[in-house]
């Protein structure tokens, strides 16, 4: 094996919050392999890391300074920058800084902060930041890495808006099959591709996995024995949430991995694709994840 196809070995993260940074520091760490923690002077949220694990590095630098985050990285030879910024909360300001100091330090790969449905191509929508992102990273020379997982598991819940209701809601029929899957499983998914699989087959590639594929009406047969299941026109939810928007896109099939953006089609074979990087793997449902069975 050419040392150019040698797996990476230097791993950072910027953004190691509760959804799914620290699920991927966990993940890294499990395998016994180093992993430096960007974090902000002003975060708050450094005691929820495993800061006496020795594998776990953490450094406080400003985002919004490059030459300071580019320096860090330098000085840790890191290969592989991970990004789990929220881009709810700035978080695409964020990302062009440090895409500028990982080019600078001589990163092999940027992990952008996607792990939701497909945004290539997305020009209109919720994953138009995305989109430019992945064109940004493409335009300064940085190869890239951009994985797909439909909706997490842990969110059907919050998508059915059952907290609020105390009921499983489903704007329309709710019969299109969707992509789900498992936080910690995309997590070790991406810990794993990124310390085992070549750089040829990473770089400048979407990979889409698929933990479970099935239709809101399914999982709300999960929770019917406790709460009721009701087909409605809009979630009754304050003006402004959008979780009518994400089940209006689901009924058609735009929560599946397997997502076309620019076809508005899906293919439900592409939607699992990457899961054949985690062989012999078996991916658990979200009856399983959130016991309901």
């Amino acid at each position: 094996m050419s040392a150019s196809e040698a797996p990476y070995k230097s791993f950072a993260i910027a953004g190691a919050g509760p959804h799914i940074g620290l699920p991927i520091v966990q993940a890294f760490l499990a395998l016994n392999v180093p992993i430096l923690v960007l974090v902000r002077p002003t975060s708050t949220s450094t005691s929820t890391l495993p800061l006496a694990d020795p594998n776990l590095k953490l450094a406080h630098v400003d985002y919004a300074d490059t030459p300071a985050v580019s320096a860090l990285l330098r000085a840790h030879s890191v290969d592989v920058l991970i990004s789990a910024v929220s881009l709810v909360t700035g978080g695409v300001g964020a990302q062009t800084v440090l895409a500028d100091a990982a080019r600078d330090a001589g990163v092999r790969l940027f992990v952008p902060s996607e792990y939701g449905t497909p945004t290539r191509g997305d020009k209109s929508g919720a994953g138009l930041p995305k989109d430019q992102f992945a064109e940004y990273l493409t335009s300064i020379g940085i190869p890239w890495l951009r994985l797909y997982c439909g909706l997490f598991h842990e969110f059907v819940p919050w998508l059915a808006a059952v907290e609020e209701t105390g009921k499983f809601l489903i704007v329309g029929k709710g019969e299109t099959p969707n992509s789900f899957t498992s936080i910690p499983e995309v997590a070790q998914y991406l810990a794993h591709v990124l310390t085992t699989a070549p750089p040829s087959r990473l770089a400048n590639t979407e990979l889409r996995i698929e933990g479970q594929r099935a239709t809101l009406a399914q999982f709300g047969a999960l929770f019917a024995p406790s709460r009721t299941v009701a087909h409605v026109d809009a979630l009754p939810l304050p003006a402004g949430d959008f979780r009518g928007f994400v089940q209006a896109k689901f009924e058609i099939g735009a929560g599946s991995s397997g997502w076309d953006c620019v076809t508005e089609t899906d293919d439900a074979e592409l939607a699992r694709s990457g899961n054949a990087l985690w062989e012999g793997h078996r991916w658990a449902g979200v009856g399983e994840v959130l016991g309901l069975q």
